[in-house]
């Protein structure tokens, strides 16, 4: 099985809304994104999506958006981002859609790859964190942690560890975080993310940082490509527990 992962789809949702005004780069970005799925997905792929799916503002509004996803190739695992107003709760999200995708509440584990997944959120000591960011960094900051120890005691059933945010881990400086301080302690093997646009994909965390990979997988940094983040047939080792 091979892994991709792609965020900020910023499909239409019924509003009309384009990404144009982002750059020449974002015109007809979703023809882009579907057409390098068409060519390089196979079915037998899973591909992360990692939040900012859809403009719709209803879950009703994003239905074609989700259907458009459905009916992309392979396993599809989506991820909350900040303009995903659409998605209501988990349960409402799940029942909307194709059978070939799923949200990630918590943690789930395929193919001896385990994937926790959360929003993630703007950390401390960031450029634009403000006092009321507080909590809700700190709401998912937990919620990372529930899902990481979801997995304790099922290391014998998963090789590698994924974590899929929708934001960085850290703060445009790279300093030490809650959701690193837990990548660091549950060892996982990569950390995938999006949200990050433009003039600030240059800054971003890349590359192995305490043991874990770093991935921006944001629409145009990864040229509107689902970027391949690993292949389970070369996995060769045996997963310490915790």
């Amino acid at each position: 099985m091979r892994i991709f992962a792609i965020g900020d789809l910023h499909l239409e949702g019924g509003t009309g809304k384009t990404m144009d005004c982002f750059g020449e780069n974002w015109r007809n970005h979703d023809q882009k994104i579907f057409s390098a799925w068409e060519r390089i997905g196979r079915d037998d792929d899973l591909l992360l999506l990692v939040g900012d799916l859809t403009w719709a503002m209803r879950l009703e509004e994003a239905l074609p958006d989700l259907a458009r996803i459905g009916a992309m190739k392979g396993r599809k695992i989506l991820i909350k981002g900040n303009h995903d107003y659409w998605w209501e709760s988990h349960s409402k999200v799940r029942r909307a859609l194709h059978p070939s995708v799923q949200t990630v509440q918590g943690s789930v584990i395929i193919e001896r790859v385990a994937i926790a997944g959360t929003r993630g959120w703007l950390c401390p000591n960031d450029l634009w964190f403000k006092y009321s960011d507080k909590k809700i960094y700190e709401r998912e900051v937990g919620r990372l942690r529930a899902a990481l120890e979801s997995l304790r005691g099922r290391e014998t059933e998963f090789d590698t560890l994924v974590v899929a945010l929708h934001y960085p881990a850290v703060n445009e400086r790279h300093e030490p975080s809650g959701f690193t301080e837990l990548l660091k302690n549950y060892r996982a093997d990569f950390c995938v993310y999006g949200h990050l646009h433009g003039d600030a994909i240059p800054g971003a965390l890349t590359g192995d940082h305490d043991g874990t990979r770093h991935v921006l997988v944001s629409a145009d940094a990864v040229d509107f490509t689902p970027a391949e983040i690993l292949r389970t047939d070369t996995i060769d080792k045996v997963r310490p527990s915790y």
